[in-house]
């Protein structure tokens, strides 16, 4: 495996950018997630929960109001009084009164006991005597004795099948204040049940209603504890008798692994209270998702900035490569880069025998131009003669600027002779070019050196051979090409 260390330098500088841009997004996003996971759990357990609950507390109290309304109302009915007082004569009476009071009203259940006779009398017809030894009929010897005008009851009804029912349970009294019956109203526990289902399907949460021993009495569906009580239940055991013995509040537990966050809220018109709970991976999922999302958005984001960084990289490192080996004036290569192809040209010649010749190209009389035409005009000179030996040379050839108006060209498998022509070539050439646009009639011309690399050679005794060749072109009249032999 390649190891940063073993990269080159901008290959390591692009890791190190990278490895800083992705280390600072990660640490920040998670300090950001356990942050916002922190505020969501509390949001969730002091605010979301508790109003859920309080929202099922408002429905239930709405729910019970109508029955406690309509027990109050038959309590205190001078006809339910009138007949219990006048002796109870006719039962058909009575039990049309609470068959329209339970129709009028919709409510499950209806009906009287009178404390002379101790008859039951239902909606439906009178049905038994109660009496105080039944298990029963006890509720009713409690509300006899009670000094509250009525209480909310949670019990079997024995008259429609034991259906379990929430009772609302009135004395009655005489015109002088004298306990003479109870009137009662049932609501069905279904609507309470409906109001969990409600909760549970709008908000995923888990709810239910325990009674002031732990008692499991009324669970929303698919609920999390399954236990009948919450004492005895797995997780929520270990904090049941802190729920049992406060009013209100907010905890955590957990089972089979996963936390779960859960309000409690006594409830005194029923004296159970109301837990709502949530698992904590589904009140956070959103914020997960969020966290994901961002995550992999913010990694893309970073990797199409290192790539645009590597790319500017690259393309920075090749311009300052072509411009450590580019003559800035001509735009061919520069001494610099002639050097080390000549090195590596006289390396390769030591393993494979093929012919290599160097040629030396002065521009001729280049003084008098500066002097007559200024540097600029010498400038576009140079510039133009390095176009035209450019566009003659070959691909394999490397033309460079040796300094000033001189130029040197390497010709790679290339004999004395062969060197020679091409430097006819060029010659001839410039001669016959314009060089300058537009053509003002100046003509230059071009002196050139040719040496072939002999066995022996260096590129100092090489290029000095050439060199000597271009001195010869000189003395003899110029605008010449002469060789150096070894």
């Amino acid at each position: 495996m390649l190891s940063v260390a073993a990269l080159p330098g901008r290959g390591r500088l692009i890791v190190l950018i990278g490895g800083i841009l992705l280390l600072g997004f990660l640490t920040t996003n998670l300090i950001s997630f356990r942050v916002s996971t922190a505020a969501l759990k509390a949001t969730i357990l002091q605010n979301e929960l508790p109003l859920t609950s309080s929202n099922i507390y408002s429905e239930i109290q709405t729910d019970l109001l109508r029955p406690i309304f309509v027990s109050s109302l038959m309590s205190n009915d001078t006809f339910v009084k009138d007949w219990l007082v006048g002796g109870e004569q006719d039962s058909r009476q009575v039990t049309r009164y609470l068959d329209e009071i339970r129709a009028k009203y919709d409510v499950f259940t209806s009906f009287l006991i009178s404390d002379r006779t101790r008859q039951y009398y239902h909606f439906s017809g009178p049905t038994k005597i109660v009496r105080a030894g039944e298990p029963n009929d006890g509720w009713f010897f409690r509300v006899r004795e009670m000094t509250q005008p009525y209480e909310v009851n949670i019990d079997f009804n024995a008259a429609q099948g034991m259906e379990i029912t929430i009772f609302i349970n009135y004395r009655v009294l005489d015109y002088e204040g004298r306990f003479i019956g109870a009137t009662s109203v049932g609501l069905k526990l279904d609507t309470v049940s409906r109001i969990l289902s409600h909760y549970k399907s709008s908000y995923r949460r888990g709810i239910y209603f325990v009674a002031g021993d732990g008692e499991v009495t009324v669970r929303s569906e698919g609920a999390v504890i399954q236990e009948d009580n919450i004492r005895t239940a797995r997780g929520i055991s270990t904090i049941a008798n802190e729920i049992l013995t406060r009013s209100d509040g907010y905890f955590e537990y957990v089972r089979d692994g996963e936390v779960m966050l859960l309000t409690s809220r006594y409830i005194p018109d029923l004296g159970w209270r109301v837990i709502v709970e949530q698992r904590e991976s589904e009140a956070l999922s959103a914020l997960w998702r969020s966290f994901i999302t961002n995550l992999a958005i913010g990694v893309g984001i970073i990797l199409l900035t290192i790539g645009t960084i590597a790319y500017a990289i690259n393309l920075y490192q090749r311009r300052l490569e072509d411009m450590a080996v580019t003559d800035k004036l001509t735009g061919i290569g520069n001494r610099q880069l002639f050097d080390i192809t000549l090195d590596q040209a006289l390396k390769l010649r030591k393993r494979v025998s093929l012919p290599l010749s160097v040629l030396l190209i002065d521009i001729d009389r280049f003084k008098s131009v500066n002097d007559t035409r200024g540097h600029l005009k010498g400038d576009e000179v140079i510039r133009a003669v390095a176009s035209i030996l450019k566009d003659r040379v070959r691909e394999a050839d490397l033309l460079a600027r040796w300094g000033g108006e001189e130029f040197i060209l390497l010709a790679n498998n290339c004999r004395l002779e062969n060197a020679r022509e091409l430097g006819e070539t060029l010659r001839e050439a410039v001669a016959s070019a314009a060089v300058l646009a537009p053509d003002d009639g100046l003509r230059v011309s071009v002196s050139c050196g040719v040496a072939e690399c002999a066995d022996d050679d260096d590129a100092e005794t090489l290029a000095g051979r050439a060199d000597r060749a271009l001195y010869r072109a000189k003395d003899e009249g110029r605008n010449r090409v002469e060789a150096e032999y070894a």
